[in-house]
Order: structure tokens, then C-alpha cells, then sequence
């Protein structure tokens, strides 16, 4: 393979360099943004390993030209403390690989097989590229963790290909978002029709989802499109589909097998374009094994699944989502921005949120309304969870605070000013809680 990096750290540059020639590539190297799209258009790689933050623009704004004038071009990821909408923008805009920063050789082996196998498999039976999905909106997804990165490279995957989505995960852990970011990447000008499905009464669903004429039921005093007919061409979003009676999804299915409807009191079918994503709190899989849910439905919805992790199973994002609220809540309820002490960081790493990022977003919001600008302390998160503040051991709160500070540590790759950014803490601080819990790079 001709392989092109796009890289201004000079050391990190010149080892993938050494590395993927060793591998027996032909490899060439730039530090620089700007001579990136000529440099593609002369040399034509294979592949490109393109850093996100270069010393003259971001490495993502050029995704879109260069699938645009290179379709069969594979692209990898490089990125290093960017927020997690950049997974999904990189993926929408056509990447297929992330690596990220710093990362180990044995991740990059790993990108450089899967390249390689389909650089061979593409001599026998060349792969159509994906089509362009044009300028798209970032999502807001925080945190660092993998399997959040999984879920905003599926993210962006969806929005690439437009196909049936089944987004599944508890309730408050953001399938909402998710689904709104298929959309916004996939091209924000789009229409966006959600339906909730929990609300609506069996009898009313056909006219919320395709539309009634006037007079064909009691009240019907004028014609009403459906959610399909709004949704045209763009993202019809089902939430809580599994709260779909048998009637209902039986409806449900004939749309989908024959992606036509017939509005209530109307004689004839209407063609219907739309892209379904459908989310759930509860396992459809195990719906259909127990006989409440279609077996034939659920394998229609399940052409492209993600599954958003409980905040509990993902704990080192919660400094960054907490840092995230305290920047973008209070501006929303006018008041100062209060900072958050490291006990009081560590309470809120050991708490299980069952409630998952909503639970968080709300109790945030209560104590940034409290704090009123003022520190945010322990007690005052214990009380905002309904805990008693003397109820944790001593021991229980140390072994909290050292894991959030080594999680804060490792999500800003021990970048001090960052750190204590997120933990609210100056660095002689930082330095002797390190010190004290000796923890090591």
C-alpha cells in the first residue's frame, strides 16, 4: 500500500513513518493541513493517517473534500483529547479507523491489517465507497471512554448510510441524542419527526403515523399529514418502540416491507423515503423470545445496532460530564459558575446513577442552583443524592478521589492545567494528591 500521514508532531510522525515501512509500505509524510488535499491528489495513497489537531487547521474539515474527490480512499483517525462528536463527524465524514492518542503499536498493527486485507480484497472485488454525506453538525457526546467511542463511531456510521437504526440502552443514557445526531450529521437540513410511542393510544396510532382525511373519523374536521409524510427524506425517530401493542406493530411492519402508507379515510398509497431509527429501554431481543414483540418487526429494526452503556459501566467519563454541565448549565439558569471540589467529584464517581446522564444533568442543576457561584462540597453532593454526609467511610472516600483524579489524569493525558480544570483544584494541589496516592504515568 501507498500510505500518506498527516502528522506535525515530529516524532510521533516519523515513527509511523518507520513503522508502516518496516510493514513494507511506501509511506510519505506532511506536518501541515493546508498541503494536505494537494498531497492526495498527487501522490493518490491508499490510505491516509490524518492527526485531528495540526499546527494550521483541523484534520475533520477535511474529510468531506477529500471523500468528495477521492471516494475509494480510507481514511484513519488520529485523534488525541477531542470531545467524542469528533468519533462521530470523522465517521459521518467518511473515516473508517480511529486511533487515539497516545496509542500503542499494537493498535496500530491492528488499522494496518484491516487496511491491509482490504487493500487485497479490493484487487479481486473493488468495494463501493459510501456516499458523501455533506457538511454536518457535531453531536454533543462527552466523555472518553471506549465504549462511548464506540457508540459515536455507529453514530456516525448511521448517518453515513442511512440505514434502519436500533438505538437500545436505559432510560436517561441518551438515545434521544443519539438519534438526533444521526440525523444532524447526516444533513441537519433534513426533516426530524419523533414519535412516542409509549403515549399514543392504540386507536390514534395509524393517524399519528400516517395522517387522516377530513371527515374520516369523529373530529376529523380538516385533512393532517403523519409523521411519515413530515419525516419524508429525512429521519423518522420511534422512541420506547417496544411499548408497541401487536396492532401497532403489525401497522408498523407493513411500512416497513412495503415503504408505502395509506393516510386514515384515504383509497390510495403514498410512497414513503425516510430513514427509521428506533429506540428502546427494554431488550427487544428478549421480547421476541417471550412472544410480545414480532420476531419479523424486530429483525427489520435491527439492521444497524448501538447500544448505549449505563453511566455506572462507564464511571471515568463522569468527570468530563460533570465538567461539561458546569459550563453549560449555569449560563442556561443565569447564575455563576460554582467550582466542584475533589471530594465532592469523587461522591459523584461513587454514586451508581440509576438514573444514568439525565439523574446526573438534574442533580448538577440542583447544586449549581444551591452553590449560587459558591464551591460545591461534599455534603452538599451526598445531600443532593438523598445520602447522609457522615454515612461513607473515610477509606471508601479516599480510594474516590484517587481513582477520579487518576481518571481525570488519563482523560487530559496527564496534562495538569486540564486536570485541574476538570477536578476544580489549582497544582500544588494536583501535585500532592498525586504524591499522596502515588500515582504514576
Amino acid at each position: 500500500m501507498r500510505i500518506l500521514i498527516v502528522e506535525d508532531d515530529d516524532a510521533l510522525g516519523e515513527f509511523l513513518v518507520g513503522h508502516c515501512r518496516d510493514r513494507g509500505h511506501a509511506v510519505d509524510r506532511i506536518r501541515y493541513a493546508t498541503e494536505c488535499l494537494c498531497a492526495v491528489d498527487s501522490i493518490r495513497p491508499d490510505c491516509v493517517f490524518l492527526d485531528v489537531r495540526l499546527g494550521d487547521g483541523n484534520g475533520l474539515d477535511l474529510l468531506p473534500e477529500l471523500k468528495v474527490r477521492h471516494r475509494d480512499l480510507r481514511i484513519t483517525v488520529m485523534t488525541g483529547f477531542e470531545p467524542l462528536s469528533s468519533v462521530s463527524k470523522a465517521t459521518a465524514g467518511g473515516a473508517e479507523y480511529f486511533l487515539r492518542k497516545p496509542f500503542k503499536i499494537a493498535e496500530v498493527d491492528a488499522v494496518l491489517q484491516k487496511l491491509e486485507q482490504h487493500a487485497a480484497a479490493a484487487l479481486l472485488r473493488p468495494e463501493p465507497a459510501p456516499a458523501d454525506p455533506g457538511p454536518a453538525a457535531a453531536a454533543t457526546f462527552v466523555g472518553s471512554s471506549d465504549a462511548m467511542t464506540e457508540v459515536c463511531r455507529a453514530v456516525g456510521l448511521a448517518a453515513r448510510s442511512g440505514v434502519t437504526t436500533l438505538i437500545e440502552g436505559e432510560s436517561g443514557v441518551g438515545k434521544e441524542l443519539a438519534a438526533r445526531a444521526i440525523h444532524s450529521l447526516g444533513g441537519p437540513e433534513r426533516p426530524f419527526a419523533a414519535v412516542d410511542c409509549a403515549t399514543i393510544v392504540e386507536t390514534l396510532f395509524e393517524s399519528e403515523l400516517f395522517g387522516h382525511e377530513k371527515g374520516a373519523f369523529t373530529g376529523a374536521v380538516s385533512s393532517r399529514d403523519g409523521k411519515v409524510r413530515l419525516a419524508e427524506g429525512g429521519v423518522l425517530f420511534l422512541d420506547e418502540v417496544a411499548e408497541l401493542t401487536p396492532r401497532m406493530q403489525a401497522k408498523l411492519l407493513r411500512l416497513l416491507q412495503t415503504r408505502t402508507y395509506e393516510p386514515v379515510g384515504g383509497s390510495r398509497s403514498i410512497p414513503a423515503s425516510f430513514q427509521l431509527v428506533a429506540a428502546t429501554n427494554r431488550g427487544l431481543q428478549g421480547m421476541v423470545q417471550q412472544g410480545t414483540f414480532r420476531g419479523d418487526l424486530y429483525y427489520r429494526l435491527n439492521v444497524l445496532r448501538i447500544a448505549i452503556p449505563p453511566l455506572r459501566d462507564r464511571r471515568e467519563d463522569l468527570p468530563s460530564l460533570a465538567a461539561h454541565f458546569l459550563r453549560e448549565i449555569p449560563p442556561r439558569i443565569r447564575v455563576a459558575e460554582p467550582p466542584l471540589a475533589p471530594d465532592a467529584l469523587a461522591a459523584l464517581t461513587g454514586h451508581d446513577w440509576p438514573g444514568n446522564v439525565r439523574e446526573l444533568e438534574h442533580t448538577m442543576t440542583r447544586l449549581i442552583l444551591q452553590a449560587q457561584g459558591r464551591r460545591i462540597d461534599r455534603p452538599a453532593v451526598l445531600a443532593a443524592l438523598g445520602a447522609d454526609a457522615a454515612a461513607a467511610p473515610t477509606g471508601s472516600l479516599s480510594t474516590m478521589e484517587r481513582s477520579t483524579i487518576l481518571a481525570s489524569l488519563e482523560h487530559t493525558g496527564w496534562n495538569f492545567g486540564e486536570a485541574c480544570t476538570l477536578l476544580g483544584i489549582s497544582r500544588p494541589t494536583l501535585r500532592r494528591k498525586i504524591a499522596q496516592y502515588d500515582l504514576v504515568r
